[in-house]
C-alpha cells in the first residue's frame, strides 16, 4: 500500500502549485512596488520641473530682487504639486528659490520659499532649505558648474572675490545682485511609502532638484 502511495502522483501538479504561489504572490507584489516606486520618482521630478518652469515664466528677478519679502510663490507651488497627483501632496516638500551668479559655480540667495500641505491640501509655510544647500536669504550656495555659463559668471572691476562681497556694504567693491545672472532653483522632496509594505518599514526619501533661467527681466 504504502509502495502504492509513492508513485501516486494524480495531486503532484496541486501540491507544486501551493508550493510555488506565495513566492509568486511576493515576487507580484515586489514588481508593483518597484514599479510604483519608480512612477513616483517620476512624478517628483514632473513637480519640481513644474515649479522651475512655472517660476521662471511668471516671476521678474528685478521685482523679486527689489522687494524680497512681498514675493510670495503660493500659487505656483499649488500649481505644481498637483503634478503628484495620484500620489497625496501631503506628504510632499516644495523649495523655490531666486539665486544671481557670482562666479562659475557660487551663487547667492536673494530670495526663497517653501511650503509643506495639510490634509485638506492648504499650503503651510516650511524652512527653506534644499538638499544642495542651505536656501536661506543672504548665503551664498554651490551651483553644479555645467549650470552657469560664461555670460551669466560677473567679473570685479577691482579683482575682489564677488561672492564674499555679497554683504560688505562697501561702495567700492563689487555687490552681488548688481551684476551676474539669475538662476532659479526647485526642489520638490517627497518620502515614499508602499501602499502594500510588506514588512518593509523604510522611508525612501525621493527628491529633485532642478535649475533653470528666468525668462522675465
Amino acid at each position: 500500500m504504502l509502495n502504492r502511495l509513492l508513485r501516486d502522483t494524480k495531486a503532484s501538479t496541486i501540491v507544486e502549485f501551493a508550493i510555488c504561489l506565495p513566492v509568486m504572490c511576493i515576487m507580484f507584489l515586489g514588481s508593483f512596488i518597484v514599479v510604483d516606486l519608480v512612477a513616483c520618482n517620476r512624478k517628483v521630478s514632473v513637480a519640481a520641473r513644474t515649479l522651475t518652469d512655472l517660476a521662471s515664466r511668471s516671476l521678474s528677478p528685478s521685482a523679486i530682487t527689489s522687494n524680497p519679502s512681498g514675493t510670495d510663490a503660493t500659487s505656483l507651488m499649488t500649481a505644481a504639486a498637483i503634478t503628484l497627483v495620484p500620489y497625496s501632496k501631503v506628504n510632499a516638500t516644495e523649495n523655490l528659490a531666486l539665486l544671481r551668479v557670482c562666479d562659475a559655480t557660487h551663487a547667492y540667495v536673494i530670495w526663497s520659499q517653501a511650503a509643506n500641505y495639510t490634509a485638506t491640501g492648504t499650503v503651510t509655510p516650511a524652512t527653506p532649505a534644499l538638499t544642495a544647500a542651505s536656501l536661506s536669504s543672504t548665503s551664498v550656495v554651490t551651483v553644479p558648474a555645467n549650470m552657469i555659463t560664461t555670460p551669466l559668471v560677473p567679473t570685479s572691476p577691482d579683482g575682489s572675490n564677488i561672492c564674499a562681497n555679497f554683504s560688505t556694504g562697501t561702495s567700492t567693491k563689487v555687490q552681488v545682485g548688481t551684476s551676474g545672472g539669475y538662476l532659479f532653483v526647485a526642489e520638490v522632496d517627497y518620502p515614499y511609502q508602499p501602499l502594500v509594505g510588506l514588512g518593509w518599514t523604510t522611508t525612501v526619501q525621493l527628491g529633485t532638484i532642478l535649475y533653470m533661467s528666468p525668462r522675465l527681466s
